[in-house]
């Protein structure tokens, strides 16, 4: 008896169709087998059931078609929300564009509502009431509230999509070889760090028209920027870093549709040991290469890179304009950050607000309205909100900007912002210590409420997943948290993970033994000076910053129950710190790279003065010595 496929070949071969037959037509010239690759056949004995197994089939089909312009998206409520205690209208509710004198006249919010932040501390706010938001007890972000969402025509996709429009886009391109691209190294000089980072970039031939050479072939120079004054309806002035890990096919680099056919610079930033895997994938896309120090480096290493990188490649466009004759400052400044995950956007009916509605827009229109925003160039940073179903229902007052702490798709203006630096060493909560620090330089933040960003659940990589596994296997295993540290020159079984990542994960599970008295108590923070760090949704967090002419909080009368020094700099004096009041038995946490610098910093403080320290109150994370853990010191406050 012949197989499905061998009775399949056989009709296909000696069967002709009938004049009355629908596929009578369909003979392909020149070829014996008349096979279509999307022509099935469905052959049985009669009154087997043939006609029901093909309508099952097409039943099945279409559910399948139907699915895949289906996406689930987060759909999360803003958290504490109640924080927002104050009842202004800045704004009318139907500007599109920010005043930059009213901006200035906002209170900053301090506090966090991106609802994947529910599980970290809250940041302190003198007038914030809580509004009994529960917490999440796991980082596991698979079991957050998603949405089944249709596809809008501006959706960006990953590798999956495939349609004739993005042929030349992915690099199906007849005038290039698909995978003809070239290696470029980048070396440029970090002035604080004091040392030479070199990058490299893949750039492929149908792109290097967004770069400048020394010669054609030659050196890199520089990434080509518009001016200030440039403007054209099909083209997006800012270029768009994207890094992303563990995301080769999954990640959505595909932003044909959602530019809408506008010329873009998208750049993807890999760490070095996934460079060929994503360049299997996506052949004419540009890359970013991380050094190889960074392999194991967190979010906040590849933020740190793209922000020095981009303020470096101004300097030279600025050189290179100048040898042209045009006005240097004219160079725009700005760069979009974008989370890997960002699949549709968002805007708000400015016309029916009495009845708020939001429609899906190209990331064209949302960029090109940013960009032409009036005095842009006075903003550090700007950013737009986290779509959610419920949308402006039920908001009284609604104001399309505000001032507060934004995430996963950033306009940074990195002119602006070139002494603030995003923490190269975090893991985690990098980009609100970033906002926390930049707003309290005194930069202005500001968030377009009338433009929201969806965000597609990936199970799959990114920079949120974290294993942490023992130096004896490479097979991950069960370690707890009291396990991430331990006594220094002790036997201790060692850990394979970064010795960073072992800190913050260990504060934020661990805080509520090593700051008992900040434990569910609002009214008495931990003070943490120059840095945020999540210490657990039961700690509270009052950042301050110890540089000159900075923006603090008025601390005046509040009483801290603990102080984190992480890393502290010549800024952190012992009269700075003696502005504060902590209650008694208060917990201090000094984190240093090493135990000299530990005891550098108590001396340098005068720490012993107000603190009392025992030689059990010593620790380093889990790390082997070649590994450089860190050390921290506890005390209490006499």
């Amino acid at each position: 008896m012949m197989t499905c496929t061998e009775q399949s070949l056989y009709y296909r071969q000696w069967t002709v169709p009938r004049f009355h037959h629908m596929d009578s037509s369909n003979r392909t010239e020149g070829r014996t087998d008349n096979f279509h690759p999307r022509r099935l056949l469905l052959s049985g004995p009669p009154q087997v059931g043939k006609t029901g197994a093909y309508l099952h089939f097409l039943g099945l089909l279409s559910r399948m078609l139907i699915r895949l312009m289906e996406v689930d998206i987060y759909d999360e409520e803003d958290i504490h929300c109640s924080a927002q205690v104050d009842g202004s209208q800045y704004h009318p509710p139907n500007a599109i564009w920010p005043n930059t004198d009213v901006i200035k006249t906002m209170p900053f919010d301090y506090t966090i509502h991106d609802p994947k932040y529910d599980d970290i501390s809250i940041v302190y706010c003198p007038g914030f009431r809580a509004d009994g938001h529960c917490m999440r007890q796991e980082d596991v972000y698979l079991r957050r509230r998603t949405a089944r969402i249709k596809l809008s025509k501006y959706a960006a996709y990953n590798t999956y999509h495939h349609c004739e429009q993005c042929h030349q886009y992915l690099g199906f391109n007849p005038r290039y070889q698909m995978c003809e691209s070239t290696l470029h190294a980048f070396t440029f000089t970090h002035l604080l760090l004091g040392e030479e980072i070199q990058l490299y970039f893949i750039i492929p031939k149908s792109k290097e028209h967004y770069f400048s050479f020394s010669q054609p072939g030659g050196q890199l120079e520089s990434m080509r920027l518009p001016l200030t004054s440039d403007w054209s309806p099909d083209c997006i002035k800012s270029p768009i870093f994207m890094p992303t890990t563990g995301r080769h096919e999954h990640g959505l680099f595909n932003l044909y549709h959602a530019m809408d056919g506008a010329s873009h610079l998208h750049i993807l930033v890999v760490k070095e040991y996934e460079m060929a895997v994503y360049k299997k994938y996506w052949p004419n896309h540009i890359m970013l290469v991380l050094p190889t120090v960074f392999n194991g480096a967190g979010i906040g290493a590849a933020h740190f890179l793209i922000k020095e990188l981009s303020y470096h490649n101004v300097e030279l466009e600025r050189s290179r304009r100048l040898e042209g004759g045009s006005p240097a400052g004219d160079v725009w400044p700005f760069i979009i950050l974008a989370d890997d995950s960002c699949v549709m956007w968002n805007a708000v009916d400015n016309d029916k607000l009495s009845c708020p509605a939001e429609r899906a827009v190209s990331l064209k229109q949302v960029l090109q309205h940013m960009e032409a925003c009036p005095d842009l160039a006075q903003y550090g940073l700007c950013g737009i909100r986290k779509w959610n179903s419920r949308g402006l229902t039920g908001i009284k007052r609604w104001e399309p900007f505000s001032r507060g702490h934004v995430h996963d798709f950033l306009l940074l203006n990195v002119d602006r912002s070139q002494n603030i630096q995003y923490d190269q060493n975090r893991f985690t909560c990098h980009d609100v210590d970033f906002t926390l620090r930049l707003h309290s330089a005194g930069l202005l933040v500001c968030k377009f409420n009338n433009f929201s960003v969806m965000k597609k659940q990936i199970a799959i990589g990114g920079y949120r997943t974290f294993i942490i596994k023992t130096k004896m296997t490479d097979v991950s295993t069960s370690v707890g948290p009291s396990q991430y540290i331990c006594a220094p020159d002790s036997k201790h079984l060692f850990l394979a993970s970064p010795a960073q990542l072992l800190l913050e994960k260990y504060l934020q599970h661990t805080s509520q033994k090593l700051f008992p008295l900040s434990t569910k108590n609002y009214t008495h923070p931990v003070l943490s000076v120059d840095c945020y760090l999540n210490l657990g949704p039961e700690v509270t967090v009052c950042f301050v910053s110890s540089r000159p002419h900075c923006v603090n909080i008025n601390t005046a009368g509040l009483l801290f129950s603990g102080l984190l020094l992480c890393f502290p700099d010549t800024f952190v004096t012992s009269g700075f710190l003696k502005k504060f009041t902590f209650l008694k038995g208060a917990t201090l946490c000094v984190i240093s790279a090493d135990r000299s610098s530990l005891r550098q910093t108590v001396g340098r403080l005068e720490l012993e003065e107000q603190w009392r320290f025992r030689l059990s109150d010593e620790f380093q994370t889990a790390n082997a010595k070649e590994d450089r853990p860190l050390f921290f010191l506890t005390g209490k406050h006499i």
